[in-house]
């Protein structure tokens, strides 16, 4: 259970200033058979580096990228902002902008605020805002601002750019968690292997980024590098909200650490900047959004974005079920495809709980998030078009707490076995996305 731990676990996983995480690190070598072996020029100690499956995922993005670039959006990348005609006023639409015959999707709020991040009038630039917690997602929108220098006909293809670099980021850190774990560098490629992440592509929203300001900042974390954590973790907060769960499972941690009183490590120090820092900086945005837009983000949509626990999951589960197809494979179908995924990483991170060598906190943050998707509103379950990308982090912390289990608690084959799982889903969405919307 969360806050437990194998002692013989305790030493081969990186070091963590939050109480109940590993305190000491093996060697580095001690992953790959220690340093007595012999060099070895086959293919699989070649490959066993962070750099070849950041590689990887960067390359796949790319092609995924040209391809539906060249087949979905005809050569015009500001298509893949998807901005809805309901949200648009054409007229004011910087010069070239497509307007899609739907409501759009989450790409053009980001577009909007990337043209100017200090803009929070509720029309600008030819779109309307829906709803006040879009300023609180501000970290991508910043970033695409800086990297574009203002220039606006850059902005549609820097929020594509950092949405790749973002993947690629997180083939790089699921390496480092894999190789951290005793296992192969390539077995981090799970970590951009979600499915969802092809949706966030194709559509420029968040999740890349925050996912990777989320995973950095954890492994900062077992690093014992507070401020660097404390960085990443801010910027992550403010590029999606729920970076703040993990904020909150090492706040916990900390906080029953020094009630404890068990280790000099549990006093308060430069290691609570890793929770403190994030923190304050997502309640004093919150404070910024209030001024300039007469709400506070969180709360105004509070009541929009949670709702009564395990409700949402159930309804959507019976009213999708009620329309599942057996004959022909359509998005319920591919929903539940989905779900099935999700739930099978869920169920195997909860039974290796004990076992894994990922630090308590990471533990705990796995448990918040399977809580915090299970108090979502309908809207997001029912949704058929997302690929259940605002469920990231959960599979994210799955795949952590499995890459930190023992193989001989885990077994073989049951990465692999799970890692074959997700295939069907993303040849199915990436034939989708090239086709349609």
């Amino acid at each position: 259970m969360p806050g437990q731990e194998h002692p013989a676990a305790r030493g081969r996983v990186a070091g963590s200033f939050v109480p109940g995480g590993p305190q000491s690190a093996g060697p580095a070598n001690e992953a790959q058979g220690g340093a007595s072996s012999p060099p070895s020029r086959s293919l699989a100690s070649r490959t066993n580096r962070p750099a070849v499956p950041a590689l990887i995922a960067m390359l796949a993005a790319v092609a995924f990228t040209l391809a539906r670039w060249q087949t979905w959006a005809n050569g015009h990348i500001s298509r893949f902002i998807l901005v809805g005609r309901h949200f648009a006023i054409p007229s004011q639409l910087p010069h070239g902008m497509p307007v899609a015959k739907t409501y759009g999707y989450d790409g053009q709020f980001f577009y909007r605020l990337a043209l100017n991040p200090l803009n929070f009038h509720h029309t600008a630039y030819g779109i309307t805002m829906d709803r006040p917690y879009r300023y609180m997602r501000i970290g991508y929108p910043v970033l695409t601002w800086l990297v574009s220098a203002g220039q606006h006909f850059l902005v549609p293809v820097m929020l594509v750019v950092i949405n790749i670099a973002a993947i690629g980021a997180l083939g790089y850190l699921g390496a480092m968690f894999a190789v951290r774990g005793g296992r192969h560098a390539l077995a981090g490629l799970l970590i951009p292997g979600y499915f969802g992440l092809l949706t966030s592509l194709s559509r420029d929203t968040a999740e890349p980024l925050a996912a990777v300001c989320l995973l950095a900042g954890l492994l900062a974390v077992r690093s014992r590098r507070p401020v660097l954590a404390a960085a990443l973790l801010a910027y992550g907060a403010l590029t999606r909200e729920t970076v703040m769960v993990a904020v909150a499972a090492i706040a916990i941690m900390r906080v029953i650490g020094m009630l404890r009183r068990r280790t000099t490590g549990a006093r308060p120090g430069r290691e609570d900047l890793a929770w403190l820092v994030p923190s304050v900086a997502f309640a004093a945005w919150q404070v910024v959004v209030k001024a300039a837009t007469g709400s506070v983000p969180l709360l105004a949509d509070g009541g929009r974005n949670a709702g009564a626990p395990f409700i949402a999951p159930l309804q959507a589960f019976r009213h999708n079920f009620a329309h599942i197809h057996l004959h022909q494979f359509e998005q319920y179908d591919l929903w539940f495809l989905e779900l099935a995924i999700l739930v099978c990483f869920s169920v195997a991170a909860l039974l290796c709980l004990r076992a894994t060598n990922a630090p308590v906190h990471e533990r705990l943050a796995f448990v918040l998030y399977l809580i915090e998707i299970c108090i979502v509103t309908p809207s997001t379950w029912n949704s058929l078009d997302a690929d259940m990308r605002s469920f990231i982090e959960v599979y994210l912390l799955a795949v952590i707490i499995l890459l930190g289990t023992p193989r001989r608690t885990l077994g073989a084959w049951l990465l692999p076995e799970l890692a074959a799982l997700t295939t069907p889903a993303l040849i199915v969405i990436t034939q989708r996305r090239l086709t349609g919307s």
